[in-house]
């Protein structure tokens, strides 16, 4: 089994450095006793959950078992739980309803999509990446972002952004789903578990983007151990 990990490892570095990096900012929240705060306490729940379908993805992949279906099923749960993030944050309280109530909307679509995609559910050996609900989540998660952006800079507020936790947080969402949508309606086509399409460098731009929004959040969690989080 150990070679089995140590030959992933070697074959996917990228994706291995993403599991690891994920870990940085969970430690860093529960040390500095971020969680104390609502919404670093969702992002903490996220990051939990993140780590425990990373390394389940990893070792099935490691015993050739087809991952695809862990990834499907994490999207809507994904979306939940950052998108709780601006419920608490966004002051603006028709966007508040709206996003609460897109949470609702994407488990459907992701239903529907789901079955669409894999009319055959039980056949887990031939699942296949969903062909929307990724895209319309990057959508929906790069507008919240630029709506609690603009009611950032317009509050007047925060005084420096750059030492403001939330901000870098968002910073690293926004490059992380800027990066899925225009290239994620390709990986239903390419990631094929019997049928692979190497589609060279553009396979590896989620992990790279992966990498570096970690590290982005791992800084805002950084901040907010020095600044006790200023309210916004």
């Amino acid at each position: 089994m150990v070679d089995s990990y140590l030959n992933l490892i070697k074959l996917q570095p990228l994706v291995s450095a993403g599991i690891l990096i994920s870990i940085v900012p969970l430690f860093l929240i529960i040390s500095k006793k971020a969680y104390k705060d609502k919404v670093f306490c969702i992002l903490l729940i996220y990051l939990i959950f993140k780590v425990v379908v990373d390394l389940a993805m990893f070792h099935y992949a490691s015993i050739s078992t087809n991952t695809v279906i862990f990834f499907n099923i994490s999207i809507p749960v994904r979306y939940a739980l950052l998108s709780s993030m601006f419920v608490v944050k966004i002051e603006s309280k028709p966007f508040r309803l709206l996003v609460a109530g897109s949470i609702f909307l994407n488990f459907l679509f992701f239903a529907w999509d789901l079955f669409h995609v894999n009319p055959d559910i039980s056949d887990l050996h031939d699942h296949k990446l969903l062909l929307y609900s990724l895209t319309l989540e990057s959508v929906l998660m790069i507008f919240w972002i630029l709506v609690y952006f603009r009611e950032l800079i317009l509050s007047l507020k925060i005084n420096n952004l750059l030492a403001y936790p939330f901000f870098w947080v968002c910073s690293g969402l926004l490059l992380y789903y800027s990066s899925f949508v225009f290239i994620a309606p390709i990986f239903h086509y390419t990631f094929r578990w019997d049928n692979f399409v190497d589609i060279g460098f553009m396979e590896y731009i989620p992990n790279i983007f992966e990498i570096i929004s970690m590290l982005f959040i791992a800084i805002g969690v950084y901040y907010h151990s020095i600044n006790n989080y200023a309210k916004h």
